[in-house]
Parts: structure tokens; sequence; C-alpha cells
């Protein structure tokens, strides 16, 4: 029986290529269109035609050079391969088990409770239902997406965008001008955006969990962190979605050696939000704990294999790369390659350290109570109680996981505890996955229905506060 020969990968990279240019082709007919500049060159994009042309010559080259293996054939089997796999069955069913519930509590909570201060501070649409995905670093995202960042100098009291980092609302604008450039194309595009990322990022969670536990484990690792008091900003225009997907994806391929992925991922994971460099400081950890004695590297010495160290470190370093590529634009911005940092100040981000803010609210504890604490500082309570659990998992985490997975949590969630409070501390704990992935191994089969179904009462609550402009955020 003869073999086929194997495809070349320029001609895998030509079927992409061709599918992508179907999809335009597909909504530039119902959008009528797009039309943006790079640089001083404008592209406009205004009917299918075109698009259909570039298909047919692309597929024709390709199936001429290399007529193994017809893209017509091979890609349904591939799409049914993967709708097959575990991974991918589990974090559609949690997707769509969860999602929609967050939107719906959101909808009807602005009818039942209205908006905190009795209007909407930002509205895009009259509908609520069209408005509801625009709240607070919302705004701030869509007009980066729409209009492009600006600055404005000598005014270190006014917010400015350029704290916001590039990844996310550059890919909303790309699925935006694809959509057809409107208000509605803009949102479409970010929810769509941040719900596919939230499934890729619960299909490496899952990849990765497997590795440690039980299936069933790492089946309800990814109904719990969907579940999480913070989890609801995973279905919004905001980071959080796609900051899960880089960070998992980046530890799953670095801990399995394919260095290249995991060096790519890391570089997005830079790009996508301000604390995306510190990543680089447990995949370093990562990097040298296969020298490291057992009882400091902690967790399973499986898959402990020693990577070419050089390459692993370069790989390691991608994060901070990331951060720097953006420094440089802002650098040449501003003319200061820190303004995004020292733009956060704008926003009441200022270094106070951990001292000040553990004594501040022991004092307030002693002298009032834990009755007055919860009734005039809720938010506050609510945002502490999601850092109690992140930190409370921290040695568990380590002795389970390893090292690298317990500075990843402490890297992420003690700097802006240090700059800001607790200022949306709930939600920086919503993406560290290790320490859902120790409670999925960690509670008993039989008690996780009720850790899942407590968490998802408290996500409703938070969402009935962020849905109607309660400072939750």
């Amino acid at each position: 029986m003869t073999v086929p020969s194997p495809l070349p990968r320029w001609a895998r990279a030509a079927d992409a290529l061709v599918l992508f240019l179907i999809a335009a082709a597909v909504i530039v007919a119902f959008s009528g269109g797009f039309r943006v500049h790079i640089g001083s060159w404008p592209i406009a994009v205004r009917s299918p035609l075109p698009l259909l042309v570039w298909i047919v010559l692309v597929a024709l080259v390709r199936h001429v050079a290399a007529p193994q293996s017809p893209i017509y054939r091979d890609l349904p089997r591939r799409v049914a391969a993967a709708v097959r796999q575990p991974g991918v069955r589990q974090s559609l069913a949690v997707v769509a088990g969860t999602r929609p519930a967050i939107f719906f509590v959101g909808y009807l909570a602005i009818f039942l409770f209205g908006y905190a201060g009795g209007a909407a501070p930002l509205r895009m649409f009259d509908s609520e239902l069209m408005n509801l995905p625009v709240r607070w670093d919302t705004g701030w995202y869509l007009d980066i997406a729409i209009n492009g960042y600006s600055f404005k100098p000598n005014e270190p009291q006014l917010q400015q965008n350029i704290v916001f980092f590039p990844a996310y609302p550059m890919a909303v604008r790309a699925g935006g001008r694809l959509l057809g450039g409107s208000p509605e194309a803009y949102i479409a595009s970010g929810v769509v955006l941040s719900l596919l990322a939230l499934a890729g990022a619960l299909v490496y969670l899952y990849a990765f969990a497997r590795e440690l536990l039980p299936d069933e484990d790492a089946r309800d690792a990814l109904w719990l962190i969907a579940a999480y008091p913070f989890a609801l900003f995973f279905g919004l225009i905001y980071t959080e979605s796609l900051f899960l997907l880089v960070a998992v994806a980046a530890f799953y391929h670095f801990r399995r050696g394919e260095l290249g992925r995991a060096a790519l991922w890391g570089l997005v994971a830079g790009l996508t939000r301000p604390n995306g460099c510190f990543l680089s400081v447990p995949l370093a950890v990562l990097a040298v704990s296969p020298w490291l004695p057992r009882l400091l590297a902690g967790g399973d010495a499986a898959g402990r294999a020693r990577p070419p160290f050089v390459k692993a470190i370069a790989a390691a370093a991608a994060p901070g790369i990331g951060m720097l590529i953006y420094a440089a634009f802002v650098w040449r911005m501003t003319g200061d390659p820190l303004a995004w940092a020292e733009g956060h100040a704008a926003w009441g981000r200022t270094y106070q350290g951990l001292t000040a803010l553990v004594t501040k609210r022991y004092a307030f504890l002693e002298h009032r109570g834990l009755e007055a604490y919860a009734s005039t500082q809720t938010y506050d309570l609510l945002n502490a109680l999601g850092v109690i659990f992140v930190l409370a998992t921290t040695w568990p985490v380590y002795r389970r996981l390893g090292l690298a997975y317990a500075v990843f949590i402490l890297v992420n969630i003690l700097p802006p505890l240090a700059a800001g409070g607790l200022m949306s501390a709930g939600r920086f704990s919503a993406v560290l996955f290790p320490s859902f992935v120790w409670l999925a191994s960690a509670v008993p089969a039989r008690q996780r229905t009720a850790w899942i179904a407590t968490f998802s009462a408290v996500q409703a609550f938070n969402a009935a506060l962020f849905f109607t402009w309660r400072p939750l955020f």
C-alpha cells in the first residue's frame, strides 16, 4: 500500500489562509466591509469579490503544487476530531453553562435594583441589552480599539489610555473593523474575543490539569474557576480571559519542553496587561527547577525534564520582552518609556506597601469590628475574600504543583496589593489558575458541587453589582 507523502508546512499555511479569507469574505458580505490605514497606506475592502479572487488563486496554487490531502476532505476530519477531544467538549460545556447565566443576571439586575446614582455613567446604545457589556474599563478598551492610543503631556492627574496594554484592544479593533466598524461591531468583537479566549484557556487548563490529576478532578477544575465569584470578568470586554489563556498555554508548553510555543504565548502575555511581564519570573523558576533540590522545587517530580538551559531562560524572558516592546511604543509617543506605569497614579494606584494595607484594615477591625467593616467597606471585603483565598492556596499549590506555580500566584497578587490596595484585587485573583487546580485535587468529589454552587451564587451577586455600576471593577 502506498503511504501518502506528508503535506508541506507551506501548504498547511495556504489552507489556513484560504479559510481566513473565506471567513473574511462572508463577514464583508454581511457587514459591508471595512477601511483601515497601515501607516500611510489605506486598505479598503468593501466587497467580497477581491477576497474570492484571492481564495481561488491561493487554493489553485496549493492544490497544483501539493495535491495530497485536499482541504475539503482534510478539514472536516480535523474539525470532527477536535470536537471529540474531551477538553474541547468540557470547555464548551463550561462556557455555555456559565456565561449566558451571568449576562442574564446582570440584565435583570438593571431593572430590579437600578443603576447606582440613578443612571449609567457610560452609554453607547439606548437598549439596555445592547449596552450591557459597556461597563467600567470596557470604555477604555473600546476607545483604544476605535480611536487608538492618545496622550496629553503634563497632566499627571488625567486618566489616559496608555496604561492599558495593546494585545486585547488591538484584537478587538481587528474584529470590529472586519465586522464593519460600527459601535455594535466593536462590542460584538470584544465579547466574542473574550468568550473564545475563555474557551481556549479552559481547553489548555484541562490538558494541563490532566497531566497532574484524574480526569474527573481536571474537569471539576474548569467548573471551579468558571464559577469563581470574580469569574464574571471572563465574558466581559476585559483582559482576564485572554490573560488566562496565554498564562495557562505558556506554562503548559513550557512544562512539556515546547519552548518556542511557550515563548510566543509568553510574549502575548507581556503585551496583554501591565503585570504580564511578571510571568517571566515563574517561567524562569520552572526553567531552573530540574536543577533545584526536590524540597525546594516542590510539587511532583514527574515531568521535570531538563530542557536546554539557555533556550529555557530565553523563552522565560518572552513576557518581559513583550512589556519592553510596548514600553518602546510608549517612549516614542510620550518621550517616557514608563509613562504607562506612572499613569496608574491617576486611578489611585500609588505604592503604599503591604504593611500599610494590612495595618489599616486591622486597626479598623480592632476598633469597629467585623460587622462595621462588612457594612461600610463591602467592596473592600469582597475583594479581600478573593485575596485571602488565593494566598491561602499558595503553600498547598507549592506542595502539590511546585514552586513555579506558587511564585506565579504571589507575583500576580502581591505587587497590585502593594501599589493599589484591594482595588480590583478580586478580579486579579480570578486568573490564578494553580489555585483552582489544587482546589480540585483537595476537595473531595462529593463536596465539589457545593463549592461550585456557592461560588456561582456569589458570582451572580457580584454580577448584579457590576452591571448596575456598583464599584466592583
